[in-house]
Protein backbone atom coordinates (compact mmCIF):
# COMPACT_ATOMS: atom_id res chain seq x y z
CA UNK A 1 0.00 0.00 0.00
CA UNK A 2 0.70 3.67 -1.21
CA UNK A 3 1.89 5.70 2.17
CA UNK A 4 2.23 8.92 -0.22
CA UNK A 5 0.30 11.55 1.12
CA UNK A 6 -0.55 15.08 -0.64
CA UNK A 7 -1.40 17.00 2.26
CA UNK A 8 0.65 16.49 5.63
CA UNK A 9 -0.28 17.87 8.73
CA UNK A 10 0.81 21.07 9.63
CA UNK A 11 0.26 20.72 13.52
CA UNK A 12 3.52 19.20 14.88
CA UNK A 13 3.55 17.36 18.51
CA UNK A 14 4.56 18.46 21.44
CA UNK A 15 8.49 17.41 22.10
CA UNK A 16 9.12 14.37 24.43
CA UNK A 17 12.31 13.86 26.20
CA UNK A 18 11.76 10.07 24.41
CA UNK A 19 12.91 11.34 20.98
CA UNK A 20 16.14 10.60 18.78
CA UNK A 21 16.26 13.23 16.47
CA UNK A 22 17.49 12.70 12.79
CA UNK A 23 18.40 15.55 11.29
CA UNK A 24 18.93 16.17 7.32
CA UNK A 25 21.58 19.24 6.49
CA UNK A 26 20.79 21.17 3.26
CA UNK A 27 17.24 22.56 2.81
CA UNK A 28 16.88 21.68 6.24
CA UNK A 29 19.68 23.02 8.31
CA UNK A 30 20.76 25.51 5.87
CA UNK A 31 19.00 27.10 3.09
CA UNK A 32 19.44 25.21 -0.85
CA UNK A 33 22.40 27.56 -1.99
CA UNK A 34 23.04 28.13 -5.83
CA UNK A 35 26.21 25.83 -5.33
CA UNK A 36 27.06 23.14 -2.66
CA UNK A 37 29.69 25.29 -1.10
CA UNK A 38 27.65 28.53 -0.94
CA UNK A 39 25.41 27.11 1.83
CA UNK A 40 25.46 30.34 4.74
CA UNK A 41 25.19 28.63 8.17
CA UNK A 42 23.28 30.80 10.77
CA UNK A 43 25.68 32.01 13.52
CA UNK A 44 23.29 30.07 16.36
CA UNK A 45 22.92 27.03 14.74
CA UNK A 46 26.12 24.95 16.34
CA UNK A 47 24.95 26.36 19.57
CA UNK A 48 21.20 25.01 18.83
CA UNK A 49 22.48 21.86 17.59
CA UNK A 50 24.43 21.00 20.98
CA UNK A 51 21.75 22.14 23.20
CA UNK A 52 19.42 19.76 21.23
CA UNK A 53 22.33 17.49 22.02
CA UNK A 54 22.22 17.59 26.08
CA UNK A 55 18.45 17.97 26.26
CA UNK A 56 17.61 14.56 24.80
CA UNK A 57 20.85 12.76 26.08
CA UNK A 58 22.70 12.44 22.86
CA UNK A 59 19.97 11.26 20.48
CA UNK A 60 20.71 13.49 17.78
CA UNK A 61 22.48 12.52 14.43
CA UNK A 62 23.26 14.54 11.18
CA UNK A 63 22.17 12.42 8.14
CA UNK A 64 23.35 14.63 4.97
CA UNK A 65 24.00 13.85 1.57
CA UNK A 66 27.51 15.92 2.22
CA UNK A 67 30.49 13.72 3.39
CA UNK A 68 31.55 13.88 6.98
CA UNK A 69 34.33 16.46 6.86
CA UNK A 70 32.32 19.13 5.20
CA UNK A 71 29.34 18.88 7.71
CA UNK A 72 32.47 18.94 10.55
CA UNK A 73 33.92 22.39 8.47
CA UNK A 74 30.80 24.10 7.97
CA UNK A 75 29.15 23.47 11.40
CA UNK A 76 32.64 22.45 13.60
CA UNK A 77 33.32 19.16 14.98
CA UNK A 78 30.21 19.12 17.10
CA UNK A 79 29.32 15.78 19.58
CA UNK A 80 26.72 14.73 17.40
CA UNK A 81 26.30 11.04 16.02
CA UNK A 82 26.52 12.13 12.06
CA UNK A 83 26.38 10.06 8.86
CA UNK A 84 27.53 11.54 5.52
CA UNK A 85 27.21 10.57 1.72
CA UNK A 86 23.90 8.37 2.37
CA UNK A 87 25.12 6.75 4.68
CA UNK A 88 28.17 5.68 2.98
CA UNK A 89 30.41 6.91 6.18
CA UNK A 90 29.06 7.56 9.62
CA UNK A 91 30.62 8.26 12.91
CA UNK A 92 28.49 7.19 15.91
CA UNK A 93 27.38 8.74 19.38
CA UNK A 94 31.20 8.21 20.81
CA UNK A 95 33.14 9.63 17.61
CA UNK A 96 33.49 6.11 15.84
CA UNK A 97 34.10 6.29 12.52
CA UNK A 98 33.15 4.09 9.71
CA UNK A 99 33.77 3.90 5.74
CA UNK A 100 31.98 1.78 3.36
CA UNK A 101 33.92 -0.28 0.99
CA UNK A 102 33.26 1.02 -2.31
CA UNK A 103 34.44 -0.37 -5.99
CA UNK A 104 36.57 3.04 -6.50
CA UNK A 105 37.32 2.11 -9.83
CA UNK A 106 33.68 2.02 -11.03
CA UNK A 107 33.58 5.29 -9.63
CA UNK A 108 36.72 7.04 -11.13
CA UNK A 109 35.16 6.39 -14.55
CA UNK A 110 31.59 7.51 -13.78
CA UNK A 111 33.29 10.64 -12.52
CA UNK A 112 35.32 10.69 -16.10
CA UNK A 113 32.11 10.44 -18.03
CA UNK A 114 30.35 12.88 -16.20
CA UNK A 115 33.24 15.40 -16.08
CA UNK A 116 32.97 14.83 -20.19
CA UNK A 117 29.45 16.20 -19.90
CA UNK A 118 30.00 19.21 -17.69
CA UNK A 119 32.81 20.48 -20.01
CA UNK A 120 30.29 20.32 -22.67
CA UNK A 121 27.14 21.83 -21.10
CA UNK A 122 27.91 25.34 -19.32
CA UNK A 123 25.81 26.10 -16.39
CA UNK A 124 26.02 22.03 -14.77
CA UNK A 125 28.76 21.12 -12.27
CA UNK A 126 30.15 18.04 -10.67
CA UNK A 127 30.67 17.73 -7.18
CA UNK A 128 32.97 14.66 -6.20
CA UNK A 129 32.34 13.90 -2.76
CA UNK A 130 34.42 11.02 -2.28
CA UNK A 131 32.29 7.53 -2.74
CA UNK A 132 29.55 9.90 -4.64
CA UNK A 133 29.60 11.99 -7.61
CA UNK A 134 26.91 14.69 -8.09
CA UNK A 135 26.13 16.17 -11.44
CA UNK A 136 24.17 19.63 -10.74
CA UNK A 137 22.22 21.17 -12.59
CA UNK A 138 20.11 24.39 -10.88
CA UNK A 139 21.84 26.95 -12.90
CA UNK A 140 21.50 25.35 -16.20
CA UNK A 141 17.66 23.88 -15.92
CA UNK A 142 17.55 23.28 -19.70
CA UNK A 143 20.52 20.55 -19.15
CA UNK A 144 17.92 18.44 -17.42
CA UNK A 145 17.03 15.65 -20.45
CA UNK A 146 20.40 15.66 -21.46
CA UNK A 147 21.46 15.25 -17.76
CA UNK A 148 19.46 12.26 -17.32
CA UNK A 149 19.91 10.92 -20.34
CA UNK A 150 23.88 11.08 -19.27
CA UNK A 151 23.07 9.35 -16.07
CA UNK A 152 20.80 6.78 -17.08
CA UNK A 153 23.64 5.70 -20.10
CA UNK A 154 25.82 4.83 -17.07
CA UNK A 155 23.70 2.89 -15.15
CA UNK A 156 23.80 0.75 -18.31
CA UNK A 157 27.32 -0.10 -17.65
CA UNK A 158 27.36 0.74 -14.00
CA UNK A 159 24.02 -0.45 -12.92
CA UNK A 160 25.17 -3.27 -10.92
CA UNK A 161 27.03 -1.39 -8.35
CA UNK A 162 25.77 2.22 -8.42
CA UNK A 163 22.47 4.12 -8.33
CA UNK A 164 20.80 7.29 -8.83
CA UNK A 165 19.69 9.00 -6.34
CA UNK A 166 17.57 12.39 -7.25
CA UNK A 167 17.46 15.27 -5.70
CA UNK A 168 16.45 19.28 -5.79
CA UNK A 169 18.07 19.76 -9.87
CA UNK A 170 20.74 17.41 -8.87
CA UNK A 171 21.53 13.48 -10.08
CA UNK A 172 23.55 11.74 -7.78
CA UNK A 173 25.48 8.61 -8.52
CA UNK A 174 26.09 6.54 -5.60
CA UNK A 175 26.62 2.43 -4.53
CA UNK A 176 23.92 0.71 -3.90
CA UNK A 177 23.01 -0.59 -0.55
CA UNK A 178 23.42 2.80 1.76
CA UNK A 179 20.58 5.17 2.27
CA UNK A 180 19.07 7.90 4.84
CA UNK A 181 16.79 5.05 6.05
CA UNK A 182 19.37 2.70 6.49
CA UNK A 183 21.03 4.76 8.98
CA UNK A 184 18.45 5.61 10.90
CA UNK A 185 17.77 1.63 10.99
CA UNK A 186 21.32 1.40 12.34
CA UNK A 187 21.72 4.16 14.71
CA UNK A 188 18.15 2.74 16.14
CA UNK A 189 19.59 -0.30 17.83
CA UNK A 190 22.84 1.90 18.76
CA UNK A 191 22.68 3.82 22.21
CA UNK A 192 21.78 6.57 22.90
CA UNK A 193 18.91 6.24 20.14
CA UNK A 194 17.87 2.74 21.07
CA UNK A 195 14.26 2.22 22.79
CA UNK A 196 13.63 6.49 21.79
CA UNK A 197 10.63 7.42 19.54
CA UNK A 198 12.60 7.94 15.80
CA UNK A 199 12.14 11.50 14.36
CA UNK A 200 13.00 12.61 11.02
CA UNK A 201 13.36 16.09 9.52
CA UNK A 202 14.49 17.00 6.00
CA UNK A 203 12.97 18.35 2.79
CA UNK A 204 13.93 16.45 -0.45
CA UNK A 205 13.41 13.20 -2.36
CA UNK A 206 16.52 11.48 -0.61
CA UNK A 207 15.03 11.98 2.71
CA UNK A 208 11.92 9.85 1.75
CA UNK A 209 13.93 6.66 2.67
CA UNK A 210 14.31 8.25 6.35
CA UNK A 211 10.49 9.20 6.73
CA UNK A 212 9.77 5.68 5.77
CA UNK A 213 11.68 4.22 7.95
CA UNK A 214 10.56 6.49 11.16
CA UNK A 215 6.89 5.89 10.15
CA UNK A 216 7.34 2.42 10.07
CA UNK A 217 9.05 2.17 13.58
CA UNK A 218 6.00 4.37 14.95
CA UNK A 219 7.63 7.57 14.60
CA UNK A 220 7.73 11.14 13.57
CA UNK A 221 8.18 12.24 9.82
CA UNK A 222 8.46 15.48 9.13
CA UNK A 223 9.06 17.89 6.01
CA UNK A 224 10.68 21.41 5.73
CA UNK A 225 8.90 22.79 2.78
CA UNK A 226 5.69 21.80 0.63
CA UNK A 227 7.52 19.06 -2.35
CA UNK A 228 4.89 16.96 -2.99
CA UNK A 229 3.74 13.69 -2.60
CA UNK A 230 5.66 12.90 0.27
CA UNK A 231 5.28 10.44 3.05
CA UNK A 232 6.11 12.48 5.69
CA UNK A 233 3.16 13.18 8.08
CA UNK A 234 4.01 16.78 9.43
CA UNK A 235 5.12 19.74 7.59
CA UNK A 236 7.19 22.47 9.10
CA UNK A 237 7.29 25.31 5.95
CA UNK A 238 10.55 26.95 6.43
CA UNK A 239 14.13 26.53 7.75
CA UNK A 240 13.78 29.46 9.86
CA UNK A 241 10.76 27.69 11.20
CA UNK A 242 12.63 24.58 12.22
CA UNK A 243 15.42 26.63 13.65
CA UNK A 244 12.38 27.83 15.91
CA UNK A 245 10.99 24.67 16.72
CA UNK A 246 14.14 22.73 17.70
CA UNK A 247 15.01 25.95 19.90
CA UNK A 248 11.66 25.51 21.81
CA UNK A 249 12.60 21.26 21.89
CA UNK A 250 15.94 22.07 23.74
CA UNK A 251 14.22 24.55 26.24
CA UNK A 252 11.07 22.29 26.46
CA UNK A 253 12.75 19.16 27.17
CA UNK A 254 15.81 20.43 29.31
Amino acid sequence: MDDKTTHPMTEVPAPSPDWALFLDFDGTLVEIAAQPDGVLVAPGLPDLLTRLHEALGGAVALVSGRGLDDIDRLLGRLPLAAAGQHGLERRDAEGRRVTATIDRTALAGISESLAEFVASHPGTRLEPKGMTVALHFRNAPEAEADARAATAALMERFGDGFHVQEGKMVLEVKPKGSTKGTVVEQLLTEAPFAGRIPVFVGDDVTDEDGFRVVNAHGGLSIQIGTRLPTEARVRIPSVPDLHRWLADIADRVR
